[in-house]
Formats: structure tokens, sequence, C-alpha cells
């Protein structure tokens, strides 16, 4: 971590430069999951084959069996650096981010799309949630530290959505607040919502990477609750013109497997 740019003043690059590009090791947890980590960047630039700026939302999704994540600061400085490169078509900026991203990654099971800054977007992501919303809950919470032995799960099997806005966590380099909405797609005993919205919040000084989050949740209710599927992906607001966005499942998944959610707050 002393080689990463994370937390530390530092210049905006003048050139392409892939050797920005840093990693950080995956949090192990010895629960069995599949998953992607979907980012989403809105500050891409480059210049055109006659010198003329362009510029697109970038998405890129890699696999959870990935065994390190980019750093989130490399990333943006690394996108910068694109500001200034000429190319000749969309093309060739896909296919150089795919190659630096997949070096540094050690995969080549990465995916790139650009979308243009005014595409219509409603028709391939959506802003709204199709479930219930738990936030509204009338409930006491006194717990701010991850605590798993809040969730409780009972009573008959049942298949439901849920989802919170109110997840918080703290970046454990800076100690810069995170903020993002999770989404709980399960089948099984039915989970407690005043319980689950407890648990979530009890990670509000939890030190994590979005990632790592995004691991434990899923662990947490696996263990705890013992549905026989669970679908978790925590949405994070954007930092430095980037969101991340986790998704962990009982099954192999892929981004297009699940509805495109961009939220509000992203």
């Amino acid at each position: 971590m002393n080689d990463s740019l994370l937390g530390k003043k530092v210049s905006p690059p003048e050139h392409y430069d892939p050797g920005l590009l840093y990693t950080v090791a995956r949090h192990f947890v010895r629960t069995p999951m599949h998953g992607f980590d979907l980012w989403r960047a809105y500050e891409l630039s480059w210049l055109g084959p006659k010198g003329k700026p362009e510029v697109a939302i970038l998405e890129m999704s890699y696999p959870r069996s990935t065994r390190s994540i980019i750093e989130s600061k490399s990333f943006k400085l690394y996108i910068n650096s694109l500001a200034s490169k000429v190319f000749r078509s969309r093309v060739e900026v896909i296919s150089l981010i795919k190659k630096d991203l997949g070096t540094v990654l050690d995969t080549g099971s990465i995916s790139i799309k650009l979308y243009d800054a005014d595409q219509p977007l409603p028709g391939q992501w959506e802003y709204l949630i199709k479930g219930t919303c738990i936030d509204t809950l009338d409930v006491k919470i006194d717990k701010y530290k991850r605590d798993p032995d809040l969730l409780v799960a009972r009573g008959k099997t049942k298949e439901e959505i849920l989802y919170t806005h109110l997840l918080k966590t703290v970046c454990p380099v800076t100690g810069q607040p995170d903020w993002a909405s999770v989404i709980v797609h399960y089948r099984g005993p039915a989970i407690d919502h005043a319980s689950l919205l407890k648990y979530i919040v009890s990670y509000r000084e939890f030190r994590g990477f979005s990632e790592t989050c995004c691991d434990l949740v899923y662990k947490d209710i696996l263990e705890r609750c013992k549905p026989s599927y669970l679908l978790v992906s925590l949405r994070y607001t954007r930092r430095g013109g980037i969101d991340i966005n986790p998704v962990r499942a009982t099954q192999q998944i892929l981004p297009s497997d699940i509805p495109a959610w961009r939220l509000n707050r992203q």
C-alpha cells in the first residue's frame, strides 16, 4: 500500500500513463460466492484523429474471481491520462483500456462499454428498484459497528427484493465516508425487515473497500438467514467521478443477468 497514490496529493497526469494503475489484494472471505465488480467513470475524455476532444461515460466490469481490485484513485488518474492521447476511433479507446486493465488485474474477462453524453440512457439503465424499501421502518438503532447477529430470518419461505439507501462505510486508507444503496434479492426463510435495516446501519463506522463490504454483507446474510438463493448488490455514489457497484450471488452471474441499475444518487 505504500506505493499507492490513494490519500496522497498528486498532480493531474499530463500524458497517457498505464503505470498509474494500482491494484489492492482482495480481502479474503471464505464463503463461496460468484459475482462481479461494475464501475462507471463519468470523466472520460480523449482526442479524436483531428485533435478535437471527445467525451463518454465508461462502464467496465470484471469478475469477483480476480485476486486484486483496482484502486479507485489510480483508476481516476489513469482515465485522466487519456485526455491528451489521440485515438482513431472508440474501438481503439476500448481496446487500450481493456488491455491495460487486463494486464494489472491478470484477467482477460473485462467488459468495457462507452456511452455518449447525450445518449438516451433510461432505456438501458433502471433508476428505480422494483422491490421493498425498508428505510421508512420505525426502528430504534443504537449499533454502528458491524454486527451479523442483528440479522433474523424466520417463518415461511418467500422470495423478495429488499433495499435501503442508508449504508455508510469508511475508506480504510483516507478515512473518508462512502455512501451506498444496498439491494438484497433472496429466496428462503423470510428475513425480518427491521433486522436487515439495523444490520446495514451497523456498518456506519466500518472501514473497508466497497468490494469487501459487499462480500461481508453477502456472507453474513447467507450464513445467518440461510437463503437458497441470494444476490447482494452495493451501489456506491460517485467519488472522483467514479461509482463502484459490486454484485455477489449464489450462482454464476454476469452484468447482463440483472437490471442495469443506476440510482438517482449516482
